[in-house]
């Protein structure tokens, strides 16, 4: 929804999951807010994204902690908001090999979600060679559909589609055209940020995820190394690729992806391609996304030289780029951390709050000062 409005309280740039959450949120704070992007709504990762709400194995680390936060936040967020648009199937998680078999026994321990160790005959739809090692079942593991969400969350909302931003700073205000906002967010995904950022790099792993036509009962969701989801309605999703230097062609790939999905699930044999989603995920080096104010890095390294061990992300003494902030970085799971990452950039940008030490954007400019 437009109109001839020009003033904003906020701005923000991108309308993939995490640019949606963060209008939805501010909007939820009272503050009117205007939604850009050059294309559209889940134009890039978000988009091609199979949308799969899921916990994270590991050794029970700071990542794995956050993004079962995340994931946990963001099924009762989906459950109450998008309720519609949201499949609570399951998921089984399921190793590649023996040695993948032995460091899931490893990370057993760390489980913090209800869970269920599974073997061959649990869930006849998947190959039963494949859980020879046995897997683990997590039942309220879940997934939504992209664009039913987006059209949920956009209700209302005001957008702009089909604008670059080159947003300006000038008199105290954030300029994008037309248009002008006390605050600027950057939610632009693998793309290069609207305002340069000299001391961040944002990557990007480009995927392709298919739907496909399918009769075949999958009543639950299966990864290993891919995901299959569960049948909902006569379709099944399949995904993703993760491509780094793979010089061979996107009809390549997708044919791979769902020859090793009927290999897993024999039933998919007559799958029907449906649709080819494609686009780059959004990462950085320490895979912990970004959330919260700008450091101004040129300021930054005449005020404070070398930081000091001792200083902490958030510190005020950190000069800042007036008004912007930085929401990014979701990698794989943009739908799991979309909205619990949302949240916490509406209180950064109403409240002044200092966001969470394990996604604060400080760290980077932090690492370049400090490497000197």
């Amino acid at each position: 929804m437009t109109n001839n409005k020009s003033l904003f309280d906020t701005i923000v740039v991108g309308a993939g999951i995490a640019g949606i959450c963060a209008a939805w949120w501010l909007k939820k704070e009272g503050q009117n807010v205007l939604l850009i992007d050059r294309k559209g709504p889940l134009a890039g990762a978000s988009g091609a994204a199979g949308a799969f709400l899921s916990p994270r194995l590991g050794k029970g680390g700071p990542l794995q902690k956050l993004t079962d936060e995340a994931y946990r936040f963001a099924l009762d967020f989906y459950r109450t908001h998008t309720p519609e648009h949201f499949f609570a199937k399951g998921l089984v998680r399921i190793p590649k090999d023996e040695a993948d078999a032995e460091r899931f026994e490893t990370y057993e321990r760390f489980i913090d979600v209800p869970y269920e160790k599974v073997g061959a005959g649990r869930f006849p739809h998947i190959l039963p060679e494949a859980l020879r090692w046995g897997a683990f079942y997590f039942p309220d593991a879940a997934f939504v559909d992209p664009e039913g969400v987006a059209d949920k969350l956009l209700a209302g909302a005001e957008t702009v589609w089909g604008q670059e931003a080159r947003p300006k700073y000038e008199e105290g205000r954030w300029r994008v055209g037309r248009f002008a906002a006390e605050n600027l967010v950057l939610a632009t995904g693998a793309q290069a940020p609207a305002v340069e950022i000299p001391y961040l790099t944002v990557g990007g792993v480009w995927g392709e995820r298919v739907d496909v036509a399918t009769g075949a009962e999958i009543p639950v969701t299966l990864h290993r190394e891919l995901s299959v989801s569960a049948n909902v309605k006569g379709v099944v999703r399949i995904g993703a690729t993760h491509v780094r230097n793979d010089t061979r062609s996107e009809v390549e790939r997708v044919h791979e992806l769902m020859a090793k999905a009927a290999h897993l699930v024999p039933a998919l044999e007559d799958m029907r391609l449906l649709r080819i989603y494609a686009g780059h995920r959004a990462s950085v080096n320490d895979h912990f996304p970004l959330v919260g104010p700008v450091a101004d890095f040129a300021r930054s390294r005449e005020a404070l030289g070398r930081p000091a061990k001792s200083l902490k992300a958030g510190d005020a003494s950190i000069p800042r780029i007036p008004k912007l902030y930085l929401l990014n970085g979701f990698g794989g799971r943009g739908f799991v951390f979309g909205p619990l990452m949302g949240r916490w950039l509406a209180d950064a940008v109403v409240r002044g709050r200092v966001p969470d030490a394990r996604v604060d954007p400080d760290r980077y400019p932090f690492r370049a000062l400090r490497r000197g």
